[in-house]
């Protein structure tokens, strides 16, 4: 008898069997999927970040390098325009005392002007580092304060950016007479004048001679490689000023970029 009811259970205890295994396959399935779609969910939600941090940078760096490259970019900017070094205030000061305004009006629009000429240089190496940029700093863009991106700049590129216009601020100081509207301030500031056939060295010479006696020794810069730097470090100011403002725009109103990637990564 008992042999008989073992066998009439056998089928129950096999399909018994049977749905357990499927059971513990579909629960097993359901949990790899869950974890899949996890995963998943996180590789997207990284990879939009860093493609929106991507395409914002790269649409703020072209703007800011758009408007401060054409004519005028810098000097009709008074956010950006490159004024005169602290140390030529006095000399310009005393040029415009003696009627030599117009050769203050010269050095500062030939120094703005170079600089319009190099900004464009930036683009390629601003574009290059955003290409490089990490999925960590990305995420530290997005959750950063408004000037997170410009800082990022700043830290990644910002020797390299100098390097890379430097040779253009000394070529175009060449080609727009920056040099030559420095001496001739320095000389009309002197007591000399301009226009007298005196060369530049004794412009320069004479000026420095003048300013020592008024007690503006200090004064006169000490040479061209530090007019270069000068222009070099206020071109990059005003370029990492630009992409700030940029910057700032984008992640107050996200939607008007038009991009529905930006709009989703800053539009939170």
């Amino acid at each position: 008898m008992l042999y008989k009811s073992l066998i009439l259970l056998a089928p129950l205890m096999l399909c018994a069997a049977n749905w357990q295994d499927a059971v513990n396959t579909a629960v097993s399935a359901t949990s790899t999927t869950q974890k899949s779609t996890t995963t998943s969910g996180t590789t997207t939600s990284q990879s939009t970040a860093t493609s929106g941090v991507k395409e914002a940078l790269s649409l703020g760096t072209k703007q800011a390098v758009s408007l401060l490259g054409k004519e005028g970019g810098y000097l009709n900017n008074a956010a950006v325009k490159i004024p005169l070094p602290a140390s030529m205030k006095p000399v310009a000061t005393a040029a415009e005392k003696l009627g030599g305004k117009s050769y203050v009006d010269d050095f500062v629009k030939t120094m703005n002007n170079a600089a319009t000429k190099s900004v464009p240089k930036t683009a390629s190496i601003l574009s290059d580092t955003i290409s490089n940029m990490s999925v960590e700093d990305a995420n530290a863009i997005v959750n950063g304060g408004n000037t997170a991106a410009t800082d990022y700049f700043k830290t990644k590129a910002g020797t390299k950016l100098l390097s890379a216009i430097m040779p253009i601020i000394k070529e175009s100081i060449k080609e727009s007479q920056v040099m030559s509207s420095y001496q001739s301030l320095k000389g009309f500031a002197g007591g000399g004048n301009a226009t007298s056939g005196l060369t530049n060295n004794a412009i320069v010479g004479q000026a420095s001679s003048i300013a020592k006696g008024l007690g503006m020794g200090d004064s006169v810069p000490s040479g061209d490689e530090d007019i270069e730097d000068y222009i070099g470090r206020k071109t990059l100011d005003g370029l990492f000023y630009m992409i700030a403002e940029k910057e700032k725009a984008l992640r107050s109103n996200p939607m008007a970029s038009g991009s529905s990637i930006i709009q989703q990564v800053f539009g939170k």
